[in-house]
């Protein structure tokens, strides 16, 4: 979010100020700003945020390029050494995704859309933005929060692999932050405040900017920018969905600038000025963005589907949708890959830490080296055939999957399952885009009678995106 410079004497304290407090007969005074309370130890927040990192990089293409890189990070370090950043090991990356956003993660990372440096009109809006959102972390607004969040489920119902359908196995912190707020969308509980947490954003974030010699007005007005596109023809996309993670605390130039009569006066020199321009120029020359595996595997909200079977809950993602009996589970392993649909008992935890298909379904997506559907199935065939000495190919077939052209393989291994270690399987491909989609419905040959008609049953259920 947005940030100011502040006098010399308050340099040495973190507490900020909101807006300008006056009673009758006393001087002003600056609103103070606290850093929230929670029950996360900053250990437990840096954790959470590598793992929160981990999954951004996993879903978004981080920009590789080195001028725009050195430029965003002069402009956060810089931010990152004044006293309102209150020491956090932040760090910086640009993202390529055209719409308006940026956001910092507990712990300190760090990620700005490069439709946030299209929509600025100056280096100091940038630096606003960034002071904002790192006064989100210095403040610790999303510890407080997910330490405060009462629920323990997703959106939809979808817990982490490693948190139930494994058993035993132990849920992380990202995959509790995900339980209670529906993963890294707008709406997580570790991204999305109130009011009262925005205007403390504003007020540390405009102090911050002034300690790093930015000018802190250039905060409000940037944000005062975007409501003002709001509802118009050509409004910015992804406007909604920042405006609805940060809500409006009230008249931001207003305190802002009344806060900033508190500053030791000085000129806001930091702007490189020249270089903004280019870097502009740089991102705007950027390619689209391809869609990673990942990505397509997010969950997202969106109205549960009505001709389901009978009992059956809805999973919606951004490449697909799916049904599944109400008393199956849902979810990843907690260190990322595939989607895991099955009873209770139905994946088992490996010892090299990731999670085995024993009774259901998995779902993933692949880049493969050619967008023909029989190349993309041969060489993904080829590749489980290769990490899997007990697979053996029994037959494949062109066939119709969510009204889309896809390839079924039928095929037969041996899982960890010491009772019962044969599985049958029935392997579903489908290009989508660039992507190849896989599904994986398999049991053991013993339960095969029970366990088909219901995998028929969530197979007819896929609908692409």
């Amino acid at each position: 979010m947005i940030y100011r410079y502040i006098a010399a004497m308050l340099l040495a304290s973190l507490t900020v100020v909101p807006a300008v407090a006056q009673k009758k007969g006393k001087a002003p005074q600056q609103r103070e700003v606290k850093v929230q309370k929670t029950s996360l130890s900053k250990e437990q927040e840096t954790q959470l945020g590598k793992e929160a990192a981990a999954e951004v990089e996993r879903t978004m293409e981080v920009v590789s390029n080195p001028q725009a890189e050195a430029w965003l990070n002069k402009i956060g370090q810089r931010l990152a050494a004044t006293p309102q950043a209150n020491a956090y090991p932040y760090y910086f990356k640009l993202v390529n995704e055209d719409s308006i956003n940026a956001f910092a993660l507990p712990g300190g990372p760090m990620f700005v859309h490069t439709g946030l440096i299209k929509a600025a009109e100056s280096e100091d809006q940038v630096a606003g933005v960034l002071a904002h959102e790192m006064s989100h972390v210095a403040l610790r607004h999303g510890a407080n929060q997910m330490s405060k969040a009462q629920t323990w489920q997703t959106i939809m119902g979808v817990v982490g692999a490693a948190a139930g359908m494994v058993g035993g196995g132990q849920c992380g912190l990202m995959c509790q932050a995900i339980q209670m707020g529906g993963g890294l969308a707008e709406n997580s509980v570790l991204m999305k405040f109130s009011r009262d947490h925005e205007r403390d954003a504003d007020l540390n974030g405009a102090r911050m900017m002034a300690a790093a010699g930015y000018d802190p007005a250039a905060l409000a007005k940037f944000f005062q920018k975007l409501e003002g596109q709001q509802g118009a023809a050509a409004q910015p996309k992804g406007l909604q969905a920042w405006l609805s993670s940060h809500p409006s605390p009230g008249n931001r130039v207003q305190y802002i600038q009344d806060d900033m009569t508190f500053y030791a006066r000085r000129e806001y020199t930091a702007s490189s000025g020249s270089s903004f321009p280019q870097v502009q120029k740089t991102v705007a020359a950027l390619p689209p963005a391809k869609p990673k595996p990942a990505t397509m595997l997010q969950p997202v909200q969106a109205q549960a589907r009505t001709n389901l079977p009978q009992g059956f809950k809805d999973l919606q993602t951004k490449g697909f949708a799916i049904g599944y009996p109400g008393a199956w589970q849902a979810g990843q392993p907690q260190g990322g890959g595939g989607i895991f649909v099955v009873p209770q008992g139905g994946a088992a935890q490996q010892q090299n830490g990731g999670v085995e298909l024993i009774t259901g379904v998995m779902i993933d997506y692949s880049k493969p080296k050619s967008t023909d559907l029989s190349a993309a199935t041969s060489e993904i065939l080829q590749s489980l055939k290769q990490g899997d000495q007990n697979m053996k190919l029994e037959s494949t077939k062109p066939v119709q999957l969510g009204g889309k052209p896809a390839m079924l393989t039928r095929l037969t291994t041996k899982t960890s399952n010491q009772q019962d270690p044969q599985q049958t399987v029935l392997f579903y491909t489908s290009m989508q885009g660039e992507l190849l989609f896989t599904m994986a419905a398999a049991a053991p040959p013993s339960q095969w009678s029970q366990a088909e008609p219901v995998l028929t049953q969530i197979t007819s259920t896929v609908q692409f995106k």
